[in-house]
């Protein structure tokens, strides 16, 4: 037989709600004290949202020896609730792993770097809980040491030249604006017509040098890292064709110093080097560069990218760049340039680029006049940050030598 659960009687809903009240205020005035060593738990304070308007940039001279640098200058920080001011840290890696005790703004590339990808990273913070850490833009391959970083391993600009008896010579400087005493290092180099200095070709580290003899014959000179050789190595026939050859720097991206080379109708070649003294397959990359001559000048405005300096005919020294992918920038135009930045350069005989001169940081041009004087024009790129080629300028341009005339290369 089948009965019903029972259900409790209904109770009338005042009757409920006066003891649950007496109970309520009972219960507060009779609670016992907490004990001595409980405490009340704190409230979670939340993390404040940090964000940034533009992005870090990494830029500087992206070669072993060279000086990297992360700029910030139009990257501006807001945390909310407001209130603060941050702090900014800096963390540098290698293909991806962190680099020990690189922590600053600015990262010097070593040998352990060279064709290796190096990137940045900012943190900024305002509090220990309120901090954004962000990827500069533009991580960069480390190339191999360029012509800057000086012949006899001291980090200081020096120039070669060769004199009318064939012998080679270094002329140092101590990185102040000062020369050192010259040294003659090579006898015989009069045999050759064509002599460049392309940075460390054979990623040995040290600076070399490149030389053609008449009858095509290309030669690399591997720089012992003190003033001095090591040897010197066949590395190409057939060069004859070439009225110019240049040191490009790190043309292509591939952690590699390169070799552009001007043929007679004006064409132009890229011969990337394979970093250890010979080549990769060389190709054509321009026309129209008759009439003109032409210096490889490094990463010669403070960034990322590698500049070739030339004067035209009417004497305008304009600069190209590349942003190391292989090809000039074309600037809206096949065969177009950044813009020029000096004028009345018909009357320098021969001109190169092989450093900072004056210790300011800043990449800077020699120029040797039809009278022989040695003229240093001192580069100034605080400008060109703000406004590209139209705010380069220049230091200054003192004559820094005389007597330059009588040599039959200088480089």
């Amino acid at each position: 037989m089948e009965t019903a659960t029972p259900m409790p009687a209904a109770r009338p809903k005042r009757r409920l709600l006066s003891v649950l009240t007496a109970s309520l205020v009972a219960g507060l005035l009779v609670a016992p004290a907490m004990p001595a060593e409980a405490t009340v738990p704190a409230m979670a304070v939340p993390a404040r949202y940090v964000f940034i308007n533009g992005t870090p940039v990494l830029g500087g001279d992206p070669t072993v020896g060279g000086l990297m640098k992360v700029d910030i200058s139009t990257t501006f920080a807001y945390v909310t609730p407001e209130g603060g001011s941050p702090s900014v840290s800096y963390t540098w890696t290698r293909d991806g792993v962190v680099i020990p005790g690189a922590t600053g703004p600015t990262y010097r590339p070593s040998g352990a770097d060279l064709a290796r990808v190096i990137a940045a990273n900012v943190t900024i913070t305002y509090d220990a809980d309120s901090q954004l850490t962000v990827r500069a833009e533009n991580p960069l391959r480390v190339a191999a040491a360029a012509r800057a970083r000086g012949f006899n391993g001291d980090g200081t600009l020096d120039i070669f030249a060769r004199d009318a008896s064939g012998r080679l010579l270094l002329y140092p400087t101590d990185g102040h604006g000062n020369w050192q005493p010259a040294q003659v290092i090579g006898w015989g180099w009069n045999g050759f017509n064509s002599l460049v200095s392309p940075g460390d070709f054979d990623g040995d580290g040290t600076v070399d040098v490149m030389a053609r003899d008449t009858q095509g014959r290309l030669f690399l000179y591997q720089g012992n890292g003190s003033g001095g050789w090591k040897k010197a190595l066949q590395i190409g026939q057939g060069w004859q064709d070439f009225r110019e050859l240049s040191a490009a720097g790190d043309f292509n991206g591939d952690g590699t110093n390169d070799i552009l080379a001007v043929d007679n109708a004006g064409s132009l070649f890229l011969y990337p080097g394979n970093g250890s003294g010979g080549w990769l397959q060389s190709r054509w990359i321009g026309q129209g560069w008759q009439g003109m001559d032409s210096v490889g000048a490094g990463h010669f405005f403070g960034n990322s990218s590698v500049v070739t300096l030339s004067t035209s005919f009417w004497g305008d020294l304009q600069a190209r760049t590349s942003n190391r992918n292989g090809y000039f920038e074309e600037y809206g135009a096949p065969g177009s340039y950044a813009g020029n930045i000096g004028w009345g350069w018909d009357s320098i005989a021969r001109f190169g680029m092989a450093g900072d001169f004056n210790g300011d940081g800043e990449s800077d041009v020699y120029g040797i006049d039809r009278n022989g004087s040695l003229t240093m024009y001192l580069g100034d790129t605080s400008g060109f940050r703000r406004a590209g080629i139209y705010g380069f300028r220049w230091k200054g341009s003192p004559v820094v030598g005389w007597g330059w005339g009588g040599f039959t290369a200088v480089f």
